[in-house]
């Protein structure tokens, strides 16, 4: 069965939540465009929102909003922010523990699409997404950079393959 065939009998709809991991905006001196941009296009293509969150580049704040999504019943998080190099920049340490599967093929899609547009600084991201599977369920993360592009570049794979992801995760 291919990949098409696959989409069809994949959810079309699903509960989300967004998180976004910044320093600066968890303490209110930074307005979250991203994090805001990627609610509002989930929310445009008929996505349920169970969660917003803005937390600090610190691992336990990460992994609690992660358990808080998981909790409010989101199928799909997507995290906004610490996907960087710099010492801050946690959110890939903290979440990729979490995953009983990674998703490799979303990070080095983004990374070709944002060497489309950006060019070589592409190489400065560590995005990726996984399938985090616990009593009896599924939920698909995608991290994502913190920039406005880095979430306009993204949601274009997320709205398109999130549904795909969930299907095979719930297998």
């Amino acid at each position: 069965m291919g990949a098409e065939e696959h989409k069809k009998k994949a959810p079309r709809k699903f509960k989300f939540a967004v998180i976004t991991v910044s320093d600066t905006a968890s303490r209110g001196e930074k307005e979250d465009k991203s994090g805001k941009f990627l609610v509002e296009e989930l929310k445009k293509a008929g996505h349920e929102r169970v969660l917003y969150k803005i937390v600090p580049d610190e691992k336990i704040e990460i992994i609690g909003a992660v358990v808080e999504a998981f909790e409010r019943g989101a199928e799909v998080v997507v995290t906004s922010g610490g996907t960087g190099i710099a010492s801050r920049d946690v959110t890939i340490e903290s979440i990729r523990p979490l995953f009983d599967k990674e998703l490799t093929g979303f990070g080095e899609i983004f990374r070709l699409m944002s060497y489309e547009e950006i060019g070589t600084a592409a190489v400065m991201t560590r995005a990726t997404a996984g399938i985090i599977r616990s009593s009896g369920r599924a939920m698909a993360i995608f991290c994502l950079p913190g920039s406005l592009g880095a979430a306009k570049t993204g949601i274009r794979i997320i709205l398109n393959e999130a549904g795909h992801v969930l299907k095979h995760g719930r297998e």
